[in-house]
């Protein structure tokens, strides 16, 4: 964390941008909106997961698509997003509603920037809502989703305390060297993200990546939250960092997926960047 940490949760993001960027500097039209096409890859795309369809699903993305749910970290191919469209959908009974804000279209490329909300098929309940980016292909003859985000909706925010409560804990475990308190934060199945260090998986595994990054120097951090999300028993906490070591000063960005465990809360999903 107190060196170089660049992590893969932003590349969604600005490889959205940069492909229609891309597309717009390659001598062609400039980029404009195109409702017709944007709700037709919305009805279908809808129609799949209202039929719990995982396959039919899974045959809207292009083979190496990339999609970042709301609840997780980046997933890449068609295989293993099939694999959480199937886990996710479950026995179905769940409806979703996309409604497409904004398009834009280039040549093959379409981006779509939308709302989304998830209802219970037999009595209407919500079960989950915000917003979604989705860039398509056009290859073959047929639309495909190369790359898209899913995030919680800003409304669904509650005690932002209790965000900052967690941080605290972070901090003060992590500014104490103290190993044994700050991986009571983190769930067995934890996973870590950084660059150039990579992934880690599993609380040995992210214990030893602490334990290395405190090294002699026992660094001191400062964790700044700016958007906290929080949608039943999920927390979303994104802040900036700022890490004292050696009097040199790091900072950067970090995003972590709390989940409710009974009467506490863990980590189960972090990502740190420079």
């Amino acid at each position: 964390m107190s060196r170089s940490l660049i992590n893969r949760f932003t590349l969604g993001v600005i490889a959205v941008i940069v492909a229609i960027g891309l597309a717009a500097c390659g001598g062609a039209a400039a980029p404009a909106a195109n409702k017709a096409a944007a709700d037709e890859v919305t009805a279908v795309w809808v129609k799949a997961f209202d039929a719990g369809d995982a396959a039919a699903l899974a045959a809207l993305y292009a083979e190496d698509a990339h999609t970042t749910p709301a609840a997780g970290g980046a997933i890449t191919g068609r295989s293993s997003i099939e694999s959480y469209w199937r886990d996710d959908l479950g026995s179905g009974g769940a409806v979703t509603k996309l409604t497409p804000v904004d398009s834009m279209a280039q040549g093959d490329l379409l981006y779509v920037d939308g709302s989304y909300e998830v209802t219970a098929k037999d009595g209407g309940s919500a079960l989950a809502a915000g917003q979604y980016q989705q860039l398509w292909n056009h290859a073959g003859g047929q639309w495909r989703v190369q790359q898209e985000i899913w995030r919680l909706d800003p409304s669904l925010q509650r005690d932002p305390k209790m965000a900052e409560q967690m941080t605290s804990r972070w901090m003060a475990a992590y500014n104490a060297a103290d190993v044994s308190s700050l991986m009571a934060l983190y769930d067995n199945d934890a996973e870590l993200s950084t660059q150039p260090e990579g992934s880690v998986a599993g609380k040995a595994a992210i214990e030893f990546f602490w334990k290395s990054d405190f090294g002699a120097s026992k660094p001191s951090t400062t964790l700044t939250l700016t958007d906290v999300y929080v949608a039943g028993d999920l927390a979303h906490l994104e802040g900036e960092y700022s890490v004292l070591e050696k009097d040199i000063a790091t900072k950067g960005r970090y995003v972590q997926l709390w989940m409710r465990d009974g009467n506490d809360w863990r980590i189960h999903r972090e990502m740190w960047w420079k």
